[in-house]
């Protein structure tokens, strides 16, 4: 199967067995203290992801790691699936995928907005409203400053732009004389 397809099934498992977004981000911020943890300890890093140590000794490295902790029972579920399976070392892709996979699962459309210059709470909220009147669903907005944009808004869901700049709309401009 395909590696990105099993991150993905990891990732979709979690999402499916939470229900709320508070319980989300407790199970997305648990997860990455673990990550974390196994990240900066380079033998325990080693021993989780080798191929020659086998899988019991794993799996009792695994649960020492969650007795530290007090896990939500998901967590704890995926952790030690993932140990059963010699898995651990699709942790840091699961994560990076968590977010779009849960957004996905719950049907929240995810936005990327970059601009020129921080926009004030009030403008993030109206941008906010107007997405979530416009594709009627919940919409979750990540910003970011742009320096490259002139003014305006460029607007990216999935593989998909909204060029709403200034910048887009001189380079508009200059297409369309450079073609007459």
């Amino acid at each position: 199967m395909n590696h990105r397809l099993i991150v993905r099934r990891y990732a979709r498992g979690l999402a499916r067995a939470v229900d709320h977004e508070p319980e989300f981000k407790t199970c997305l911020d648990q997860l990455r203290v673990l990550a974390e943890l196994i990240k900066t300890n380079p033998v325990l890093a080693y021993a989780l992801t080798s191929a020659f140590l086998p899988v019991h000794q794993k799996k009792l490295m695994v649960e020492e790691l969650l007795k530290a902790g007090d896990f939500d029972p998901r967590v704890v579920r995926l952790v030690r699936m993932l140990a059963e399976r010699a898995k651990m070392a699709l942790l840091p892709e699961i994560l990076d995928e968590l977010p779009g996979v849960w957004a996905e699962e719950k049907g929240i459309e995810v936005f990327e907005i970059d601009s020129a210059v921080d926009l004030t709470e009030e403008e993030k909220s109206e941008l906010q409203k107007t997405l979530e009147e416009k594709w009627k669903k919940p919409v979750r907005l990540h910003f970011r400053l742009n320096p490259d944009i002139i003014g305006g808004l460029v607007l990216k869901k999935g593989n998909v732009f909204y060029d709403v700049s200034v910048r887009g709309g001189l380079l508009k401009l200059k297409e369309i004389v450079s073609q007459r």
